[in-house]
């Protein structure tokens, strides 16, 4: 019996160690993939054609699970996620996609979720018992408790001692495609210091409302908290990753966080009918009236300049953030911007100022009425396919309307037979209709 032991210990250990060393390989393999434009690209393309309606386009979940947050239920090594897209999970509602994509495919689709990743990876923490509020002095004999937290967020109700220090620390993926910063909300008067690459990272915002800058992209972050003489119903804190002008809370870094940026999701589509929003929406300026359709295009009518100040491709808003800040946190376009201020489609005229009169809907599209240079226009918008947008401007009498064009690479802009030029200062000098109608159409050209 010991040998026939020894004889299958000789035969699967080095199987083992094969089948170890293989999923070490695709590890790094994909890991080097989600570095990869052209890989995360191709990847994202069938993520959205299969994967988003479970876990949305942004990867932030619906039915099927948050992809970007450091808390995997079946693995999270790039060799097991593969092997979960593959495989499938048919009693959770999850089918096996490994004949509906070849391995490149595949692998492009983990490869894109991988370089989605924010927040935590690997974090653990330590807890220190302190001998009063003023000890400052952080030893080894005073560890009291350690370990990990698979959930990937700084959980500040672990202490259960009066005086403590505690750290976090692990690998941290940042968004890589723009600024964020660790904010501290209701700061003071707590002593919390981050550290990035092992180095100090230097304070900013105020004392209420402190703020650490990130790197973009992958990250070795560490958390520091002294409880100091701040009381205990105070000391669980919200650790949120926002944009640097803290007008989108981005994801949680806290257990207390999660939450607070789980509330701020409600999104609005346009599935069946055309959607009007007068809310705060980033990026757009105050006082525009968001008009969403069906054919997943979107756009931004400013009720002070009268112009478009915006026009996005795919699912309308999320509004959720403008609901939970009680109007102070601005709504979020679910979709891909193909411009928004200050570029924007605007009359060129001597008079900066416009009067607006309302709007009416025909046939649920409305019709944006204005008074610019006591000429009187409307403005409604049209979708031709999810692609194509027609600008519908009418004018009394047979004046020229004079309209700048934005110059936005990936649109091409027509009047009648004429392409328009976004490059001319003066703008486009555009003859009505009999009718007073000028339609402008603008065609997304696809890469």
């Amino acid at each position: 019996m010991k040998r026939l032991t020894s004889i299958l210990a000789f035969v699967l250990f080095p199987l083992a160690f094969a089948v170890n060393a293989f999923a070490n390989n695709l590890d790094e393999t994909l890991r080097v993939k989600s570095q990869n434009p052209q890989v995360t690209e191709q990847g994202q393309k069938l993520f959205e054609q299969i994967c988003a309606s479970c876990h949305a386009k942004d990867l932030s979940g619906a039915t099927g699970f948050n992809l970007k947050d450091g808390e995997w239920v079946h693995g999270s090594a790039p060799s097991q996620i593969l092997n979960n897209v593959k495989t499938g999970f048919l009693n959770a509602g999850m089918p096996s996609f490994k004949g509906v994509f070849n391995e490149a495919e595949l692998e492009a689709i983990v490869a894109y979720v991988l370089s989605k990743r924010e927040g935590w990876g690997n974090l653990t923490y330590k807890l220190y018992q302190l001998n009063g509020a003023d000890d400052t002095h952080v030893t080894e004999d005073k560890l009291i408790k350690s370990g990990a937290l698979p959930k990937g967020l700084a959980d500040f109700s672990i202490p259960e001692v009066q005086h403590y220090f505690i750290e976090f620390e692990g690998d941290f993926y940042a968004p890589k495609d723009i600024d964020t910063q660790v904010w501290l909300q209701w700061g003071f008067p707590h002593e919390l210091k981050v550290y990035m690459n092992g180095e100090q990272v230097e304070k900013g915002g105020t004392a209420w409302f402190p703020t650490w800058r990130l790197q973009r992209g992958k990250q070795h972050l560490k958390v520091t908290y002294r409880s100091g003489t701040t009381k205990p119903n105070q000391r669980n804190l919200i650790l949120i990753g926002t944009n640097l002008d803290l007008t989108v809370k981005l994801f949680p870094l806290s257990t207390k966080a999660k939450g607070i940026v789980e509330e701020k999701k409600y999104e609005i589509k346009a599935a069946g009918e055309i959607l009007v929003q007068r809310k705060r929406i980033l990026d757009l300026p105050p006082s525009t009236i968001s008009v969403g359709f069906p054919a997943k295009l979107n756009y931004g009518f400013n009720t002070k300049s009268c112009s478009v100040v915006g026009v996005w491709q795919g699912d309308m808003l999320n509004i959720g953030p403008n609901i939970a800040g009680r109007g102070e946190d601005p709504s979020l376009p679910l979709g891909e911007w193909l411009f928004h201020a200050p570029k924007q489609l605007k009359h060129v005229t001597e008079s900066a100022t416009c009067r607006y009169k309302g709007y009416r809907l025909e046939e649920d599209n409305p019709v944006f009425a204005y008074e610019l240079e006591q000429n009187q226009y409307t403005l409604t918008v049209i979708p031709r396919s999810s692609n194509t947008l027609d600008f519908v401007y009418t004018v009394t009498g047979s004046q020229p309307i004079k309209l700048l064009i934005p110059d936005i690479p990936q649109v091409r802009w027509r009047h009648g037979d004429d392409q328009l030029s976004p490059l001319d200062p003066q703008g486009s000098v555009l003859k009505p209709s009999e009718g007073g109608r000028v339609v402008i159409t603008a065609t997304l050209q696809h890469p």
